[in-house]
């Protein structure tokens, strides 16, 4: 049976003169897991609010959207609130109650739900979503990954026939994203959801999934099954960076038996090339441990001409026994922290929703003082700088929530007020100019406060998630620009959950584990002893070809062993 049809869709958004979405048009069956894929900006956002009608950008629509047969503009309110979920990128943006029951309770409330019946969907929700023990506690205590688990549960308490996501995990790390993704599965496999959700990062979904549909330039270019659309795409192609690590080696390697979707396949597919046998899990961190003990790593052997990290006497930015909490009663969230970030590198720090990265750097930019500890800035401590003279001799911070940098209603606005024209910028925000800030795709939100950021010529650049939102031919463009600004003398320090996109552009990665960093190493051992915080392509190599932690370094050693 059909559970959603989109027939010639197009969109043009309210001042724009090139339309945003061209003729779309794709059938979801009851019971589908359907992936959304493509460019930052190729229209996924608005394809996704268009058929959740509450969330309907203005602007002039052509064509026809159905939910069950009827069209969703027929729906009565409280139909077309019920039947269509909608969880959104940015975990904070869905919350409104200040505890976790009131806000499983909020829809059905709003719905005139009969208490009984309320009572009984919120207590199994909460059991299935494993919420029970954070019942009373207030959303904004709550990880990262909590947060968006209970957004989903305050939309599946409501029983909707259809659900969407707007790519979900881009904020999540790891493991939140994976425990997110399996909570999905479970609701599709068990429950027999019908999901359309889209997706820049495919590496821990697209095996989970039914269909991949791949947009391109507002109009739908490859829709089948995974495997099948996995080896239609052009190697070379604009989608090909989407893709997962096992799929983009196995493409660069001539494309030898069936195309593995996810790391587990992609061990095994590994394991029968090179004829070896897959090690017990025992072996495979004694190799690991031994790779590191060695001090010579093989990652350098298959490495693919990584830079050395400079080493300049002076650091850009350190913290000794820095110490924070945001207040007297609370909880320390930094504790005895001691970094150096060198002068002229890029340093990648990695860890969990709620380990203090993001306080991290709002301290290290000087935004809220430690009560124990010191920081310095290139030899100077930070408290001696006064009367804004911090922002003027050097540092910048780019937020993880850009919407926070806009203050204006266009793109054009925005960068005038930055002093910035559209044709100086690394990249291009031309097409943009009159849209409003808010209207963009999280991507292209995330251009436009890194224009902003950039205008202040920072000496040291603290970035929160700099690829948050980004698919994979900005996320190298955005590598690309990052190397250009190390090259002029710029410092970098990025806290990310994209272990693959650290791996390829910092010099140096840590781990921030309850408010303390752990690990300092390079990104060949950093990467070579991590499991859940490792790459995929560090997971399918482990004591089968040790030491890889990129596409590029594993496609160019299986290729020097042909």
């Amino acid at each position: 049976m059909e559970s959603l049809a989109v027939k010639d869709l197009s969109f043009t958004y309210a001042g724009a003169a090139e339309p945003t979405l061209r003729g779309v048009s794709l059938r979801l069956e009851a019971g589908e897991f359907a992936l959304l894929t493509g460019e930052t900006g190729c229209g996924k956002t608005t394809l996704l609010r268009l058929i959740k009608r509450e969330l309907a950008p203005r602007g002039a629509r052509q064509g026809s959207i159905l939910l069950g047969g009827r069209e969703t503009e027929s729906l009565s309110d409280r139909e077309a609130a019920e039947k269509i979920g909608f969880v959104f990128q940015r975990p904070e943006q869905q919350i409104v109650t200040d505890r976790v029951w009131h806000e499983l309770a909020f829809g059905l409330e709003n719905l005139g739900t009969p208490e009984k019946e309320m009572r009984r969907r919120v207590a199994e929700t909460a059991q299935f979503f494993g919420l029970e023990e954070h019942w009373d506690v207030r959303p904004d205590q709550l990880s990262g990954g909590q947060k968006q688990l209970l957004n989903l549960a305050a939309v599946m308490v409501m029983e909707p026939d259809l659900l969407i996501l707007d790519e979900p995990t881009a904020r999540l790390d790891p493991i939140a994203a994976r425990s997110f993704l399996s909570m999905l599965e479970r609701l599709h496999r068990e429950m027999g959801m019908t999901i359309l959700m889209s997706e820049h990062r495919l590496e821990d979904v697209l095996d989970r999934a039914d269909r991949l549909i791949c947009m391109e330039n507002g109009a739908i270019r490859l829709n089948g099954a995974p495997r099948e659309v996995c080896a239609r795409i052009p190697r070379q192609g604009a989608l090909a960076g989407a893709l997962p690590a096992a799929v983009r080696v196995w493409q660069g390697t001539g494309g030898q038996g069936s195309c593995p979707l996810n790391a587990g396949e992609g061990r095994r597919w590994l394991a029968a090339r090179t004829g070896a046998s897959k090690p017990e899990d025992g072996e495979t961190r004694q190799t690991a441990a031994g790779t590191r003990n060695r001090g010579k790593l093989p990652a350098r052997s298959c490495a693919a001409q990584r830079a050395e990290p400079k080493r300049e006497d002076s650091a850009a930015l350190c913290l000794r026994e820095v110490w924070f909490r945001f207040s007297r009663e609370g909880k320390d969230v930094l504790r005895s922290v001691n970094l150096t970030v060198r002068q002229g590198e890029i340093f990648a720090l990695l860890g969990g929703n709620g380990s203090g990265k993001t306080t991290l750097l709002r301290t290290a930019a000087g935004m809220i003082p430690p009560y124990s500890g010191e920081i310095l800035f290139f030899g100077k401590k930070l408290k001696d700088y006064r009367h804004g003279t911090l922002r003027h001799e050097g540092i910048a911070l780019l937020p993880q929530d850009v919407q926070t940098l806009f203050l204006r209603g266009s793109v054009r606005e925005e960068l005038r007020d930055a002093g910035l024209r559209p044709e100086e910028l690394p990249f291009d925000l031309s097409g943009l100019l009159d849209r409003h800030p808010y209207d963009l795709s999280g991507g292209e939100q995330q251009l436009l406060g890194l224009a902003k950021v950039l205008s202040a010529k920072p000496k040291l650049l603290l970035m929160d998630e700099p690829t948050g939102g980004l698919d994979a031919a900005w996320r190298q463009r955005t590598r690309a620009w990052m190397k250009q600004l190390q090259a002029q003398g710029m410092t970098l320090l990025l806290v990310t959950h994209d272990a693959e996109f650290a791996a390829e552009t910092a010099d140096r990665c840590g781990l921030l584990f309850r408010g303390r960093v752990e690990a300092v190493e390079e990104p060949g051992a950093f990467f070579a002893g991590a499991s859940y915080y490792g790459t995929s392509v560090s997971r399918m190599t482990r004591g089968l070809l040790p030491g890889c932690a990129t596409v590029a370094e594993m496609t160019a050693a299986l290729k020097r062993q042909d």
